[in-house]
């Protein structure tokens, strides 16, 4: 028996989406699969109570894999207008009125982008090329012999990816975010894409979150220890919404050139860490706190001033803090969800401070700065920023 599936999606900020050469950007069919099984994935582990084995197993059943075989589910992508592009060494502008993107903007497209003007650079000076926004894209599946629990898995993995997610490099910082705007099964409308910030919470609440007791999962995934923010403000481009993210996040993390953030004194949140990396190399006792946002987590460029995984196979561990923003009609949203995990995998958690080994934290201390950034958009005693409305998602 056959299913036929159609999903459309709109990309409201810049897509760094890319194949084996960076610099074309493309909208790929391999990189949409990859989102769409981590979405899967996600939200598999509350779904099969952290079986790990289990997961594996309907992973593979569903989408395919050396030992179980072909994909159930055959893809087809199709472009109906091909999007812009920005190449390299343009600088990134908001559409329609052509403005440089912000500061905010610049800080969360660190490694793409300049965030400040130089003698070399203009700041927002690309370093790989981006498709513009807002376009949209549509994928058709073909579903094979589909039990009910994987069509199930399958239509919750596209919303998922379609209201907390996107696609391409930066994705997890609010680039290439992906709207869900129509679901059809066998011809039948499936989705009411929402309309306002009320509507999207109550979709993000409907996401499997597990039940229970709590377990931090193996893996990025959903749980009962994840938490969501929805943002919103007077801003009408979906681009100048992320802006504001970005202002508020380099605010609270960062100490700043001379100490001066955005024109203004640093807040210093993290003297500590600042502290810690001037301290004399290897005398140092802990990790920075910042290391919950990711790593690696630099200082600077000389070896005492880096920090990142001790192991030597690995390189980095990616932000558990996502950043997605939605077009809810006319008025965009910020949707930022906080996924714990284990931070490093079992054996392998120590820190390089300056190549200097220290034990990682426990992680319900490590993500302690997370959940306080959080706890800041909502407090609009602390935040900084002109938002209009921040609300929890609750589950």
């Amino acid at each position: 028996m056959l299913t036929e599936i159609e999903a459309t999606y709109r990309v409201v900020t810049p897509m760094f989406c890319a194949g084996a050469d960076p610099m074309r950007a493309e909208v790929r069919l391999p990189s949409f699969k990859g989102v769409l099984r981590f979405w899967w994935r996600a939200l598999a582990w509350s779904r099969h109570a952290g079986n790990l084995e289990t997961i594996k197993s309907k992973e593979d059943l569903l989408f395919g894999s050396s030992e179980s075989g072909q994909s159930r589910v055959a893809m087809r992508l199709s472009l109906p207008a091909i999007p812009t592009t920005s190449p390299a060494g343009a600088v990134l502008k908001i559409p329609p009125a052509s403005r440089v993107v912000g500061e905010g903007c610049r800080y969360l497209g660190y490694g793409v982008m300049a965030a400040f003007a130089s003698k070399k650079q203009q700041a927002g000076q690309l370093t790989r090329p981006c498709l513009a926004e807002p376009f949209d894209f549509t994928v058709q599946m073909r579903g094979r012999n589909l039990e009910t629990s994987q069509l199930s898995s399958l239509k919750k993995a596209l919303v998922a990816l379609g209201t907390l997610g996107g696609m391409g490099s930066k994705s997890r910082k609010g680039y290439g975010s992906l709207c869900l705007v129509r679901l059809v099964v066998d011809g039948a409308e499936e989705w009411d894409a929402p309309r306002s910030l009320a509507e999207l919470r109550a979709m993000i609440a409907d996401l499997p979150h597990g039940n229970g007791a709590s377990m931090l999962p193996e893996y990025t995934a959903l749980s009962k220890d994840t938490r969501h923010v929805l943002l919103s403000s007077n801003k009408t481009e979906c681009t100048d919404l992320l802006d504001l993210v970005g202002r508020e996040l380099v605010r609270f993390r960062s100490w700043g050139y001379q100490g001066r953030v955005l024109g203004g004194e640093s807040e210093r949140c993290f003297k500590d860490d600042h502290d810690l990396m001037k301290a004399e190399a290897g005398r140092r006792q802990k990790h920075p706190r910042r290391i919950a946002f990711g790593l690696p987590h630099n200082y600077g460029k000389r070896p005492d001033e880096q920090v990142g995984p001790f192991e030597k196979n690995l390189d980095r561990r990616a932000s558990p803090l996502f950043i997605h923003v939605h077009e809810c009609g006319d008025t965009p949203v910020a949707a930022l969800s906080f996924l714990p995990a284990r931070f490093l995998p079992k054996g392998k958690s120590g820190i390089s401070v300056g190549g200097q080994k220290i034990p990682q934290a426990l992680e319900d201390d490590l993500y302690g700065p997370i959940r306080d950034f959080l706890d800041r958009l909502l407090d609009k005693h602390r935040r900084r920023e002109p938002f209009t409305q921040a609300v929890e998602v609750t589950p």
